[in-house]
């Protein structure tokens, strides 16, 4: 048994797929399937039973997946221990953030970062998941969380705000009395249909009508007159094709930080990413909590 099998296997059981753990480890994935049907060769049993719903681990399977876990996370924690002590700024970091950040936000700055610093690479990993920091899937997190695991240092940057908006080019009918009260929310999914919170008190009992439960995708139906959206304030105010709706306010709902491995923090790398978009996130944070808005007269 070498370390080379049992990191295809591990791949396999997190990821639950031999495509999946294809992806995971940047291979084709055939070379997956290869691998795992080449160990159990090796050990003469059946680790995998294959199911239309994914590989599915048998007892042995669980059994040296428990052991494996163990050695994974000690290689893990060295690799971690010597790049946490490399003060080069040059090479790769591996960064996971919501797409919902990005747009808007993040990219500005990473290419501020970029042009400041040319010799780093960034690998940007569009994900909601909680990518494991302690095996380096990746490097920094940006994260929409109340309490971040306590194995991650980092730093509450915002509050995340969000208000109502329609499309701009529908201002006009904000003039005509009654016709906001007739106007519709976008919803998100069958159990998200209506707002709940500050934003339900103080905005009218709008009716509900369709089902978009993509931020992106909430955006473009919003400017094409679709219904009434809730949006982040940081996406929406600074949209020129979107306008908030009376009575202008916006909701504190979710917390920003930016997360690492607390193995990282004598990493000059990482410490000098995590520092400059720290300070550029917070040169934003009107943008972010809603106060950069100017109210109607």
């Amino acid at each position: 048994m070498n370390w080379d099998d049992l990191k295809f296997f591990l791949a396999v059981c997190h990821a639950g797929s031999i495509r999946a753990a294809a992806e995971k480890l940047a291979v084709n994935h055939s070379t997956v399937s290869r691998r795992i049907n080449s160990f159990e060769q090796a050990l003469g049993q059946r680790l995998f039973e294959r199911t239309s719903n994914g590989y599915v681990k048998t007892k042995l399977a669980d059994e040296i997946f428990a052991e494996a876990s163990h050695l994974e996370e000690r290689l893990s924690s060295v690799e971690r221990k010597v790049l946490g002590k490399n003060e080069e700024l040059s090479g790769d970091i591996r960064i996971t953030l919501p797409d919902l950040l990005a747009t808007g936000l993040l990219i500005p700055g990473f290419a501020m970062f970029c042009q400041k610093y040319p010799s780093i690479e960034l690998e940007l990993i569009d994900s909601i998941k909680e990518l494991n920091l302690a095996n380096r899937e990746a490097d920094v997190a940006f994260r929409i969380v109340k309490n971040p695991p306590e194995y991650l240092i980092g730093r509450k940057l915002a509050v995340l705000h969000r208000a109502c908006y329609i499309s701009k080019h529908l201002a006009p009918k904000l003039l005509e009395e009654g016709w906001l009260e007739k106007q519709n929310w976008l919803g998100w999914t069958d159990k998200l249909r209506r707002p709940i919170g500050v934003i339900a008190k103080e905005y009218p009992r709008f009716s509900s009508k369709h089902k978009i439960a993509n931020n992106q995708l909430q955006v473009e139906a919003c400017k094409q007159g679709l219904g009434v959206a809730i949006l982040p304030c940081f996406r929406a105010d600074s949209d020129p094709d979107l306008i908030r709706i009376p009575p202008y306010i916006s909701e504190g709902k979710y917390d920003l930080w930016i997360l690492s491995h607390q193995d990282m923090r004598k990493n000059n790398k990482v410490q000098t990413f995590v520092r400059f978009m720290t300070e550029f996130i917070l040169s934003q944070k009107g943008l972010i909590e809603g106060e950069s808005f100017i109210k109607p007269e």
